[in-house]
C-alpha cells in the first residue's frame, strides 16, 4: 500500500533529546514527512545523567515512551510524593542536614545517551535521519519551500524547519537576523540591533564538572554512602556537588560546580567544553566534609569534562514565519532545576500535538507556530528564572548577601531549602497537559474555519 501524500514536510536540525522528541512524535503521523539532520558524524548525545520529574514524566507518558523509560531505572517510580533529594552544608569538616526536597513520585536519574537511545529505536521508518549535516543558514521566501545550506556546500527544501540545534543554533542566529531585517523595513531600527544581539549566548559565570563514577568504586571506599539510595546536593559557598545513581545502580552521575558571580552576562572566549584533571575537581572540595571526601577521592583517573555554562537572554518569540526553534536553541538556562531536558520534551510534545493536528495545513503553520511560541515562552522563561535563583541558593548566595557565619545557623540554613522546595514545586506538582490543552484551545480558536 502507498504511502498517503504529505501534508508538509518537516526538516528538524538537531538530534539530541529534543529535536528526537518531536521527530518521534510527528513521525506517528502519516501525512508528515520527517527529515532530522545531525551536524555530528553519528547520533548521539553527550552529557552523563538528566533527572526527570513529575512534570516531564507525564509527558512522556502522553507520547508512550513512559514505560520504556522506566524499564532503564532500578525502580518502579509512584505516585506519592516522596524525598528527592536531600540537602546539606557540607564545606565544612561536620557537615550539616538542611533539608530534604520532596516531590511528587521519585526522581528518575537517567543516563542521556540511554534515553536518546530509547528515542532512536522508536523512530518511525517515515523519519529519515542523515548524521554529519551542520546547518550554516536557511532562506525562507512567501510562497516557496525553505531553502536549507549546509556546511558541506548541500542544499535540502521543507515547508516547515524547526531548530533543535543547541546553543549555539545556526537556525536560531539566522531566524534572528531574518526578524531584524524585516524591523528595519518597518523602520525599526532599535528594535532591529536588539534582535541581533538577543541571539548571542552569555556566560553564567558557572564552570560545571562532570563524569561518572562506576558505583563499586565508591562502595569499596563507602559501601553505606547516601548517594546510593538518594540523589544529594553537598553545598558551599560559591560551589556544590550532586551525585545519584543512574543505569540501574551501575554509576553514580558526578556534577560539581563552581561559580564566578562577577562573570556572570560576559562573553566566554574560551572552549566550551574542555577535558580537566580530575585532581583539580578534588582541590576545590578539599576540606569539606567526609562524604564528599568519599565521593570526591573515586575521581582519580577518570575522564572529567569541564563545561563553561552559557545561557540564552529571554527570547521574545520561539517562531518568525514558517520556522521554531526548541530546548536549548530556545532557553538554554542554567542546570539548577533539572530542567532543561524536560523543557525541550514539552516544547516537543506541544509543537508536536499542534503540527500534527489537521487544522495545521500549509496555510495555517505561520499561526500555528506562533501558537507554540506564544504558550510555550513564558513557561520556559519561568523555569530559567527558577534556575538561576536556585543557582544563587545553592552555592549559598542570597541577592541579601548574607555573610558566611550566618549561614551556618539551623534557621538560616531551613531558610534556603525552604526556598529551594518552592521552586521546584511547579516540577514535581504541576501537569504540562494543562499548557497542551491551552495550546490545543488557541489552535481551534485562531485558524478553524
Amino acid at each position: 500500500m502507498s504511502e498517503p501524500p504529505s501534508r508538509f514536510h518537516v526538516a528538524i536540525c538537531g538530534g539530541g533529546v529534543g529535536g528526537l522528541t518531536l521527530a518521534y512524535a510527528l513521525s506517528k503521523s502519516p501525512d508528515i514527512c520527517v527529515d532530522v539532520y545531525e551536524a555530528a558524524s553519528k547520533f548521539t548525545e553527550i552529557g552523563a545523567g538528566i533527572g526527570v520529574w513529575w512534570r516531564t514524566r507525564q509527558v512522556l507518558k502522553s507520547l508512550g515512551l513512559e514505560e520504556d523509560v522506566i524499564r532503564l531505572l532500578p525502580f518502579r517510580p509512584g505516585e506519592d510524593r516522596v524525598p528527592s533529594i536531600q540537602y546539606r552544608k557540607a564545606d565544612q569538616p561536620d557537615g550539616l542536614a538542611m533539608g530534604t526536597m520532596y516531590s511528587r513520585g521519585k526522581l528518575m536519574g537517567l543516563h542521556r545517551a540511554e534515553f536518546h537511545e530509547v528515542l532512536l529505536n522508536r523512530l518511525s521508518s517515515r523519519c529519515r535521519t542523515s548524521p554529519s549535516k551542520r546547518l550554516e543558514s536557511y532562506v525562507q521566501r512567501p510562497g516557496a519551500p525553505i531553502m536549507l545550506h549546509f556546511q558541506d556546500g548541500s542544499t535540502a527544501t521543507c515547508d516547515i524547519l524547526i531548530g533543535a540545534d543547541g546553543l549555539k543554533s545556526a537556525v536560531r542566529k539566522t531566524m534572528f537576523q531574518e526578524a531584524a531585517t524585516w524591523a528595519e523595513s518597518q523602520h525599526r531600527d532599535t528594535d532591529a540591533a536588539e534582535l541581533r544581539n538577543l541571539s548571542e549566548p552569555r556566560f553564567s559565570g558557572v564552570f560545571s564538572y562532570r563524569t561518572l563514577i562506576p558505583a563499586a568504586r565508591l562502595s569499596s571506599i563507602s559501601p553505606q554512602h547516601r548517594v546510593f539510595s538518594s540523589a544529594v546536593q553537598y553545598l558551599g559557598k560559591n560551589r556544590h556537588m550532586m551525585a545519584y545513581p543512574i543505569s540501574s545502580g551501575r554509576f553514580i552521575n558526578f556534577v560539581a560546580f563552581q561559580f564566578h558571580p562577577h562573570e556572570e552576562g560576559t562573553r566566554f572566549d574560551g572552549p566550551w567544553v574542555a577535558h580537566v584533571d580530575p585532581s583539580y575537581v578534588q582541590g576545590l572540595f578539599k576540606g569539606w566534609e567526609k562524604e564528599v571526601g568519599d565521593i570526591v577521592q573515586c575521581l582519580g583517573g577518570l575522564k572529567m569534562s569541564r563545561w563553561a555554562v552559557n545561557v540564552l537572554p529571554t527570547l521574545p518569540f520561539f517562531a518568525f514565519g514558517n520556522v521554531a526553534i526548541l530546548g536549548d536553541a530556545a532557553h538554554a538556562m542554567a542546570p539548577f532545576q533539572g530542567a532543561g531536558a524536560g523543557q525541550a520534551i514539552e516544547d516537543a510534545s506541544i509543537l508536536a500535538s499542534l503540527l500534527s493536528n489537521e487544522l495545521a495545513t500549509k496555510t495555517t503553520v505561520p499561526q500555528v507556530l506562533e501558537i507554540y511560541s506564544r504558550v510555550r515562552q513564558p513557561l520556559a522563561t519561568e523555569a530559567a528564572r527558577r534556575s538561576r535563583l536556585n543557582g544563587e541558593h545553592f552555592s549559598l548566595r542570597s541577592p541579601a548577601g548574607p555573610d558566611h557565619h550566618e549561614l551556618s545557623s539551623t534557621a538560616r540554613l531551613e531558610g534556603i531549602a525552604k526556598q529551594i522546595q518552592d521552586n521546584f514545586e511547579w516540577v514535581s506538582e504541576t501537569e504540562a497537559s494543562v499548557d497542551l490543552q491551552r495550546a490545543m484551545t488557541l489552535l481551534r480558536a485562531e485558524t478553524a474555519t
